[in-house]
């Protein structure tokens, strides 16, 4: 996508900035993006106590195209820490680059990406009195993921990956790689205590001859097993894949897993022994999202619906 981008903005303005100029501004109206083709520069939003860095801009990045797809105001402030030079343009010039579909579709998991960090996490009370929070999972939890499978017994993993030992890196990889319309994931976290270990996540990844069926998958920590997370994160999911226009959900699942088949169990259910010691599942998504209470549902769709909409919208 790099490639094709900066072949894309070449033909642009070029813009030089100096070091500790602001280059845009969190809560300003968007009407220019830039692509930066040397220097770096801080993104920082506003906080409690002021200015908490987010991240670092360098060349190669694309800056301001969030809020143009949106329509809404810049959600951070970009300030040069060294001289930047970039190319910019309007937002005419921002939708004839999006008409290479090389860009457009880099495009849209990087506004996607930014959506979701940006989502705004959903509390969610349990029945013994404890709240959760649901964000989205983020290419970024590498080292959050980390803690959770570790807080898994060999019993779990084996469950969840049909293997009692930890999964290889490949496949840590490829659970972080979410696009959030083809991949998309949902991360349960202790409100109590959000920066330590995440409690679960569940994840759907659709078929790359179905569009659409989507294959399911999802883990919880031993601690919290049993309270409730497991069927919050399945419905939660069916939310997703609604937003994404998936219709049927697939899982492959020890015989065993009593607990998995248990969440899968709807009307639609069907089960097909494959291998030995593992069925095969297909369910319709339509008959998840609804056991849970109608103002969470409405704030799940929200934050599902803002992320693969819009990145979507970058598509059309």
């Amino acid at each position: 996508m790099r490639d094709a981008l900066a072949a894309a903005v070449e033909s642009l303005p070029l813009r030089h900035f100096d070091p500790g100029e602001v280059i845009m501004s969190e809560g300003e109206s968007a009407e220019w993006f830039a692509y930066l083709t040397s220097g770096t520069a801080e993104v920082s939003r506003g906080g409690p106590t002021g200015a908490v860095r987010i991240g670092v801009a360098k060349p190669g990045s694309v800056l301001g195209e969030l809020a143009l797809v949106t329509g809404r105001p810049r959600s951070a402030t970009v300030t040069a820490t060294t001289e930047v030079v970039a190319f910019v343009g309007r937002s005419t010039d921002f939708h004839r680059v999006l008409a290479d579909h090389r860009v457009a579709e880099g495009i849209a998991r990087v506004v996607a990406g930014r959506l979701a960090a940006l989502a705004e996490p959903v509390s969610v009370p349990l029945a013994d009195g404890l709240t959760i929070l649901l964000r989205p999972g983020l290419s970024t939890d590498g080292p959050f993921l980390a803690a959770g499978l570790a807080a898994m017994s060999r019993e779990s993993l084996r469950r969840r990956f049909f293997s009692g030992g930890m999964p290889p890196e490949s496949v840590i990889r490829y659970l972080l790689d979410v696009d959030y319309v083809d991949h998309f994931a949902w991360v349960a976290i202790d409100a109590a205590d959000p920066g330590l270990v995440p409690i679960g996540s569940a994840r759907f990844i659709r078929s790359l001859t179905d569009h659409r069926e989507a294959d399911i998958a999802f883990g919880l920590v031993d601690d919290w097993q049993g309270r409730g997370v497991g069927t919050l994160l399945i419905e939660a999911l069916g939310i997703a894949a609604a937003a994404s226009g998936i219709d049927r959900f697939t899982a492959d699942v020890l015989r065993d897993n009593t607990a998995m088949r248990r969440l899968l169990a709807r009307p639609s259910t069907r089960w097909v022994a494959t291998e030995s010691g593992v069925v095969h599942a297909l369910a319709e998504v339509n008959e998840f999202g609804s056991r849970i209470d109608s103002d969470i549902r409405e704030d799940l769709v929200r934050v599902a619906a803002t992320i693969v909409w819009n990145s979507a919208a970058v598509l059309l």
